[in-house]
C-alpha cells in the first residue's frame, strides 16, 4: 500500500490504514459467549453465575456486560493508589508499584542472558508514570509498524482486536524485546466494602458497578458462595488482586486455584484479549502443551505451577480447540 512522505518531517510517513492480514487460525476461533444480565439478575452474582455456567463451560470463559456504568476513572485511580500505598506504607508521597520485565519474541541463534530474576527485573512507577510510558511505547511501536522500512508513520494506526493479536503473535516469533507488567498486587480499583455497602443502603439502584454486589472486594463472600465460610483472607481467592499492563503484556496459560471460578474486571485502559479452553478439555490441553512445548516433559506443572509459555496459538489450534474473548 502506497505511503506518502511528509515534506515537513523527513523519515516520517503518513500512513493509510495498516494492511493487516489476520491469520486464518485466528479468524476461525469462536468467540466466547457474552451475557447481558438485567438489573434484577445483577443483584445476585452467585445465582447469575450458576444460571450461565452450563453454557459458559463449553468455552471455558465468558464475558458479562454489567447493566450499570463503571465508576468514574478518578474514583478507580484513587482506590488503586490506596491499594499501592497500603502495600508500601513507608514509601513516598505518591503511591508506587513495581513492574516485571516480560520478553516478547524469540531468537534461538542468539539467546538473551538472564540479567535479573523476573521478580526483580522491573522498575517502580506511579500509576500516572506507567500510563504515560505505556502510551508512548504503544504509539511508537504502532507508528513504526505502520511505516515499514525503518520509518515511522505520522500517526499510529487504529487496529481491531484481531489485528492487534496478529501483531502480538508476529512479535512473539521475531527479534526479542521487553515490555513491563505489574501483577498479583493485593488491592482493587473498587471502594472498600464498608463504603460501597453504605451507598447500596442509601440508593435503590446502584450508581455503578463498584456500588453493586459485584464489587470485587466482596463478591467472593456473596450469598451462595462457599468462600463465605473461610475465616482468613487469601489474595486472589477471597480478596482481589490488581494487574497493570501495557501493549503486549501477557499472562501464562493457567487453571484457577482449586478449580474455582475467576472474575476479572477491566477498570480502565485499552481492551484485553483472553484465550479460553473448555472445562472438559483442560487435562487434554495441558498434555498437548506439555508434550509439544516442553521437550516431551508431559508434566511441566510439577515444576512451574502454570503453563508459562508463549508457544504459538497457531500451533496449538492445529491440534486443539479453544476460544477467544475480547474485553
Amino acid at each position: 500500500m502506497a505511503l506518502a512522505v511528509l515534506s515537513s518531517a523527513p523519515g516520517v510517513v503518513a500512513s493509510e490504514p495498516l494492511p493487516m492480514e489476520v491469520p486464518q487460525w485466528l479468524k476461525s476461533l469462536p468467540l466466547a459467549p457474552e451475557f447481558h444480565p438485567t438489573l434484577q439478575e445483577f443483584q445476585d452474582p452467585i445465582a447469575y453465575i450458576l444460571k450461565i455456567e452450563k453454557e459458559a463451560a463449553d468455552y471455558g470463559i465468558c464475558k458479562i456486560v454489567p447493566p450499570l456504568p463503571s465508576a468514574p476513572k478518578k474514583t478507580a485511580v484513587a482506590n488503586l493508589n490506596r491499594s499501592f500505598a497500603a502495600r508500601d506504607p513507608g514509601g513516598g508521597k505518591a503511591p508506587t508499584f513495581t513492574t516485571r520485565q516480560q520478553q516478547i519474541g524469540f531468537c534461538p541463534r542468539r539467546p538473551r542472558p538472564v540479567q535479573k530474576p523476573v521478580w526483580q527485573s522491573g522498575e517502580r512507577y506511579t500509576l500516572q508514570q506507567f500510563e504515560a510510558k505505556a502510551r508512548q511505547f504503544e504509539r511508537s511501536y504502532l507508528r513504526r509498524t505502520a511505516g515499514g522500512g525503518g520509518r515511522k508513520a505520522a500517526t499510529a494506526p487504529v487496529l481491531s482486536p484481531l489485528e492487534m493479536e496478529t501483531l502480538f503473535w508476529r512479535a512473539s516469533a521475531d527479534k526479542p524485546f521487553s515490555v513491563e507488567y505489574a501483577n498479583d498486587m493485593p488491592g482493587s480499583g473498587f471502594a472498600p466494602q464498608a463504603a460501597a455497602a453504605g451507598r447500596r443502603c442509601r440508593e435503590e439502584v446502584p450508581a455503578n458497578v463498584g456500588d453493586s454486589a459485584w464489587n470485587m472486594r466482596g463478591v467472593s463472600r456473596a450469598k451462595g458462595s462457599l468462600l463465605r465460610f473461610m475465616k482468613e483472607e487469601i489474595p486472589g481467592v477471597t480478596s482481589p488482586m490488581v494487574y497493570v499492563a501495557m501493549l503486549f503484556s501477557w499472562f501464562a496459560w493457567h487453571a484457577e486455584d482449586h478449580e474455582l471460578h475467576s472474575l476479572n474486571y477491566l477498570h480502565m485502559g485499552a481492551g484485553k484479549t483472553w484465550y479460553g479452553v473448555p472445562r472438559d478439555a483442560g487435562l487434554a490441553f495441558e498434555e498437548v502443551v506439555g508434550v509439544h512445548s516442553y521437550g516431551g516433559d508431559g508434566n511441566p506443572l510439577s515444576k512451574s505451577g502454570c503453563l508459562n509459555t508463549l508457544v504459538s496459538s497457531a500451533f496449538i489450534i492445529s491440534i486443539f480447540y479453544f476460544c477467544l474473548l475480547v474485553l
